[in-house]
């Protein structure tokens, strides 16, 4: 049956219920005022409910024969009773249902007023067990950060100023984030922080401004980043630019915990100029130039938004080229290109796909020892909706087969931002870019998970799944109380 949960609820009554494995309950187990969100269901874990400091929440508990309940540090009672409870945002309770040796435990957490509104559709088994998200309207406000389960709920967040642009979970269980950053090189670094939003540090780029569009921690602590490094005095006459031009070439560096520089390179001596193909004439004609520090005028010809290395190689996704790319770390060649115009290291499509249609993409990523790369392909400026696409890479005969191409009929233009990302069950979690939705969806693209932000100008710039098992419950619970006022 397909369930609809709303992360945004009215003060008002509701009647729900919550069974216990093995307890048949008689009636309504649990009233809640203001209304809790989801309804009340044996298999949903955790709530919220939007709540201040000056109204409580008011717990009408009728537990069924034989089971007893403790609201927060209460003692566990039975029959029915009544509790009121002074929850300010962000802090929490728990009901403890007990019924002979067992013991269920929910939870239940007040949303602040400003966090945002989405729906939740769930149409079968979610194989992620959280999405990580920055739900952002592209303004500099402050935004959160939020751990959302496979029900759609959010058990963690954390407020932020500016708002937050692109999470990651590091090796040893804390986040990363960067601020938003529109129409500048960088965002300045991607903030370290703990479960309990406790700041541990932070990665930024050697000699350059970090930029926002990812971060890649190894297990060894070293992490890659992305800088857009100027270039000056390039010709861009050819395309109707200024004849002395200052450009942003896309430049990997990999630091260590320290920061120092461990390894660099630079997309200046391997990408041609003309391979910008079609977004030359958006980049130096309809976009705004992108202001240096000191004010001059840059134009933005890469765009690089996405590394992933692996092995001795490094897979990057480059918007303004429409095209992905592998490079040798250790020579720094350019081993394929996937998509854009044509060149000399150009693989072939196999599967009907045509290689020049890509449209703005992001998130390439890479699986089985880089034979297999997906991306995220926007479709921007194409006339067409964007799609999650797989390739089968055969270095040896220079192919790229098609594999899938994952749709989803209400995504209909995105224009940027956006992800996919396949689970080792099969499934695809995608954000759809600067569209206010993310899905989870079948190999065959069925969708099982939802979530639409109900501001259509909202979107997350991407959705990253977490497997289960990866973070614990418990830990984003008391991470969260360790935060509450």
């Amino acid at each position: 049956m397909t369930v609809r949960a709303l992360a945004a609820c009215a003060a008002v009554a509701c009647a729900a219920v919550l069974a216990v494995p093995g307890v048949a309950a008689a009636g309504p187990a649990v009233r809640a005022q203001p209304k809790l969100n989801p309804a009340f269901r044996q298999s949903t874990p955790d709530y919220t409910v939007r709540c201040a400091a000056s109204r409580k929440l008011h717990l009408t508990i009728d537990p069924p024969h034989g089971t007893r309940v403790a609201v927060g540090d209460g003692a566990a009672r039975k029959g029915h009773f009544e509790v009121s409870l002074p929850l300010a945002p962000g802090e929490g309770t728990t009901l403890r249902f007990l019924s002979g040796d067992r013991t269920r435990t929910y939870g239940v957490r007040c949303l602040p007023s400003d966090f945002p509104r989405w729906t939740v559709t769930l149409r079968g088994k979610r194989q992620a067990g959280w999405y990580m998200l920055t739900p952002n309207n592209f303004k500099y406000d402050p935004r959160y950060v939020t751990i959302v389960d496979s029900h759609g709920v959010p058990v963690w967040w954390i407020r932020r100023k500016p708002a937050p642009f692109d999470v990651h979970l590091l090796p040893d269980g804390d986040l990363a984030w960067a601020p938003f950053a529109a129409n500048t090189t960088g965002a300045g670094a991607f903030e370290v922080f703990s479960l309990a939003g406790r700041r541990r540090g932070s990665y930024r780029t050697v000699g350059w401004i970090t930029n926002q569009h990812d971060l890649q921690v190894q297990p060894d602590g070293s992490a890659y980043l992305i800088t857009y490094r100027p270039r000056e005095h390039v010709d861009l006459s050819r395309w109707g630019g200024p004849s002395d031009a200052i450009v942003l070439d896309g430049e990997i560096q990999q630091v260590d915990r320290d920061g120092h520089l461990l390894w660099h390179w630079s997309t200046k001596k391997h990408l041609a100029v003309s391979e910008s193909g079609r977004w030359l004439d958006v980049v130096i004609h309809k976009n705004k130039p992108i202001p240096l520090p000191d004010g001059r005028p840059s134009y933005d010809l890469v765009h690089m938004n996405s590394v992933e290395p692996f092995g001795s190689k490094l897979v990057f996704s480059a918007r303004h080229e429409d095209a992905v790319y592998e490079i040798d770390r250790p020579s720094g060649k350019v081993l394929w290109k996937l998509g854009g115009r044509h060149t000399s290291k150009s693989l072939k499509i196999r599967g009907g796909l045509d290689p020049r249609n890509f449209g703005g993409n992001h998130d390439a990523r890479v699986r089985d020892g880089g034979r297999v790369v997906t991306l995220y392909d926007n479709g921007s400026l194409r006339s067409r909706p964007p799609r999650a696409l797989e390739f089968r890479i055969d270095r040896r005969k220079r192919t790229a087969t098609l594999v899938r191409d994952i749709r989803f009929p209400p995504a209909r233009d995105s224009i940027c931002c956006g992800s996919a990302r396949v689970l080792p069950g099969g499934n695809w979690v995608i954000g759809w870019g600067h569209i206010p939705w993310v899905t989870e969806q079948r190999p065959d693209g069925t969708p099982v998970f939802e979530l639409h932000f109900a501001d259509p100008e909202w979107s997350s710039y991407r959705a990253v799944p977490v497997l289960r098992g990866e973070l614990s419950r418990g830990a984003l619970r008391r991470g969260m109380d360790a935060m509450a006022p």
